[in-house]
């Protein structure tokens, strides 16, 4: 992909974030919200719910924290230096901006079917954004350094897991479906950013 094209990108994902910041508390933003909170919700089981807890244990700052350092260490191993710039530097983007996002926009997370206990902002999902960051980043190194054969097999999972751990915070009824839609859209801002910064070394 090209600078320019790199670019158009992240100015066009900025613009969908901004909207979504801009609109969340709208009319049509709460009916967004509602309607998928309540088709996800529908899905509420015991079986539901265990799978959910699973999948947003994943998403957790101590999780995403382990699973990066492993990430990093087995990129070492392989002698992957740049992917492995690369992939530190968007985790590390991702970890600094959420938080600040999070105390710009101050939004409250919602208090209806509320199935964990937990405190701080909710816009944008820090586990969407994590999640998005982790795993989108190791799909573009998969895309550059994988086996063609296995690629589309394990971007496949990652997408699987980009997906599951996102929906479980609205089933778990911590964050708005907008809060994951954001989440995700800042997960890859931060992928195009490293990928701009690194551009260069990126060949």
């Amino acid at each position: 992909m090209s600078q320019a094209n790199r670019t158009l990108l992240i100015l066009i994902f900025s613009l969908i974030f901004g909207v979504i910041a801009f609109f969340h508390e709208s009319r049509i933003g709460k009916w967004i919200d509602n309607e998928v909170y309540n088709f996800i919700y529908s899905a509420e089981s015991f079986i539901t719910t265990s799978i959910m807890l699973g999948f947003t244990k994943f998403g957790e700052v101590w999780a995403m924290i382990a699973l990066s350092l492993i990430t990093i260490c087995y990129l070492k191993l392989k002698k992957y230096n740049i992917e492995t710039l690369f992939f530190a530097l968007t985790m590390i983007l991702s970890g600094t901006l959420n938080p600040l996002l999070k105390n710009i926009f101050d939004r409250e997370r919602p208090t209806l079917l509320r199935l964990i206990d937990i405190s701080g902002f909710s816009f944008p999902s820090g586990h969407a954004m994590g999640s998005t960051a982790f795993f989108g980043s190791i799909i573009y190194i998969l895309y550059r350094v994988s086996n063609k054969t296995m690629r589309p097999y394990l971007m496949g999972i990652c997408v699987l897991f980009i997906i599951m751990i996102s929906t479980s915070r609205v089933y778990l009824g911590v964050h708005y479906p907008t809060d994951i839609i954001a989440g995700i859209i800042g997960g890859i801002i931060c992928i195009l950013l490293t990928q701009s910064m690194l551009k260069n070394k990126l060949t």
